[in-house]
């Protein structure tokens, strides 16, 4: 599918979801609500189109796949976060079995939990620097320069 077609697609599924949310929003706007749908689908557009000019969504057949894709996408650092979730996680259960009563290597498991708490502040590292990656990446107004 060329590109041209791809990004009228795109912005026809993406006109479709903000008249979707706009009824939505103006409930959540007497509650104290933030961004209108319209800037929001503005910004994804905008990304969109870059991605699709860039040839990122070239294996796309339709607009709606691409929408999906992006919506479906895990950034670097929500990835990071999760395997810091995952892995406090796996710390917790760890810690269960120690001391519980149950006859394991209990020396086995206390070197994998120090190995898995030393590895923690480098995940913590890793997931900043890319969230910091992110909002450059997306021209973000928390940057100075931003848009």
């Amino acid at each position: 599918m060329d590109r041209d077609t791809l990004i009228q697609q795109v912005k026809n599924e993406y006109a479709r979801l903000a008249d979707l949310e706009s009824q939505e929003h103006i409930i959540r706007q007497s509650h104290g609500g933030g961004t209108s749908p319209e800037a929001y689908y503005e910004q994804a557009l905008e990304k969109a189109i870059r991605g699709i000019s860039d040839g990122k969504y070239d294996d796309c057949h339709s607009g709606l796949e691409v929408v999906e894709q992006i919506a479906n996408h895990k950034t670097k650092a929500r990835r990071i976060q999760d395997n810091i979730e995952s892995t406090l996680h796996n710390m917790e259960v760890a810690e269960e079995i120690l001391a519980s009563k149950l006859d394991i290597k209990k020396a086995d498991l206390r070197a994998k939990n120090e190995r898995r708490a030393e590895a923690i502040p480098e995940m913590f590292r890793e997931m900043k620097e890319a969230q910091a990656q992110e909002e450059l990446d997306a021209n973000s107004p928390n940057v100075i320069g931003g848009s």
